[in-house]
């Protein structure tokens, strides 16, 4: 009941900070990138970053809602899996 509870958290967590982020706003959180000079932000594109880091918190938050939706199945699900593969 607990791991369901913490991966419907971060699925959510992190689809919300993926829109944040694909909307072109959030940079400030993109590790690095707070940290540089003014003078190298301007050579970077901040919303083709954003986009990207974005994209990448989808596919991890969309992994996460797979995960989550298959927690009480895991072990049928990964018995038919490998099932499949055989």
């Amino acid at each position: 009941m607990t791991s369901s509870i913490i991966l419907w958290s971060l699925t959510a967590i992190l689809g919300i900070w993926s829109l944040i982020l694909l909307s072109g706003h959030g940079a400030i959180s993109i590790a690095g990138y707070n940290t540089m000079t003014e003078d190298e932000k301007k050579t970077i594109d901040e919303k083709k970053l954003c986009f990207v880091m974005g994209v990448c918190l989808s596919v991890c938050a969309l992994t996460m809602l797979y995960m989550a939706v298959l927690n009480p199945n895991i072990t049928i699900t990964t018995k038919t899996t490998s099932n499949i593969i055989r």
